[in-house]
């Protein structure tokens, strides 16, 4: 593993949260793994493993997170920006979590660049967070990400009162230099309120962590884009173009009818996605042959979602036949 200062910030550009191969026993799935990551790799900037939404993070038990990082890490070898969720149900849950893997990581001597990702609100008020932060730094060599996700805060049943970080709270958080960026997911307003007040931390990236919003306004940082399991180039090109990360001869040479055609396409593999991210991709990274199995950890979602399921599968062979991808 590399020492934090010699890669001070996050990747910039397309970040890829993978989706977790599973077998049907909640196994993992390596051989779907490592086909899954050399499809994605090729053409992004960093990759999330067991990302809250994507990754099933938050449903996964620490055990089989443990299984599918150590996997991945063998598989990716450095070659790719790793960032890792590391959130659990309790702080104590994180902490013990983010120590077994980097105890795993010095242990294999991993020579890559790696990040943390953690939502605190999941389990921790915005009272005392920087304080908790200034604490969880010192137990560890891997810079981290904080991420931003009402959605998820909400599904604690009232645990934490408040769904985002407060923007105070936010300020005094970067100054944290450990604190290397973040994921965002919400209304334009907050994401320009938390964009000033990141402002101080130097090297600080602002991610969005919604790809939808990303296509019609893009920001300066990146995206984590969910599509980007099934098509990673056509989310790089997107996401070069929208920050002007291609030199001018090749800036000019896209044209934008084409990049216009290309966000179409995303916009509507978004909408066959967004219902239910992890069930719906592995669905259709199962239908192209890239994983083995669609079995998805929460079951009891795929049960509500099975009344849809003719319906979504006509959407899907519209899609697939469109962008010729069967």
């Amino acid at each position: 593993m590399e020492p934090k200062d010699k890669y001070f910030s996050p990747p910039q550009g397309l970040i890829c949260p993978l989706v977790s191969p599973l077998m049907d026993d909640n196994t993992i799935d390596s051989a779907s793994l490592e086909r899954l990551l050399e499809h994605v790799g090729r053409a992004v900037d960093g990759v999330l493993l067991c990302d809250a939404i994507w990754g099933e993070g938050t449903v996964l038990s620490a055990e089989i997170r443990f299984d599918l990082v150590s996997s991945a890490l063998e598989i990716i070898r450095g070659r790719w920006p790793v960032l890792i969720f590391i959130t659990g149900k309790t702080l104590r849950d994180t902490q013990l979590f983010m120590a077994q893997m980097e105890e795993l990581i010095n242990k294999i001597e991993y020579r890559g660049k790696l990040f943390w990702v953690d939502y605190p609100l999941y389990y921790h008020s915005n009272r005392g967070l920087p304080q908790m932060y200034l604490e969880l730094m010192t137990k560890t060599e891997i810079p981290l990400i904080i991420a931003n996700l009402p959605y998820l805060v909400k599904q604690q049943k009232g645990l934490v009162k408040r769904g985002n970080i407060r923007t105070s709270v936010l300020k005094k958080i970067v100054r944290n230099t450990e604190i290397r960026g973040m994921i965002f997911t919400g209304d334009l307003k907050r994401s320009f309120n938390y964009q000033m007040a990141a402002r101080s931390g130097s090297g600080f990236v602002f991610y969005d962590g919604d790809e939808a919003v990303f296509l019609k306004n893009p920001g300066m940082g990146g995206v984590v884009a969910g599509g980007s399991n099934l098509v990673p180039g056509k989310w790089l090109e997107i996401t070069r173009f929208s920050l002007n990360q291609y030199d001018e001869e090749k800036q000019i040479q896209i044209s934008r009818p084409a990049v216009l055609e290309s966000g179409m396409m995303l916009q509507f593999l978004y909408s066959l996605c967004n219902a239910a991210p992890a069930v719906y991709m592995k669905k259709i990274l199962c239908k192209v042959g890239i994983i083995d199995s669609s079995h998805s950890y929460s079951s009891v979602e795929s049960l509500k979602l099975s009344r849809q399921e003719k319906a979504w599968q006509d959407e899907l062979k519209v899609f697939l036949n469109t962008y010729d991808m069967v």
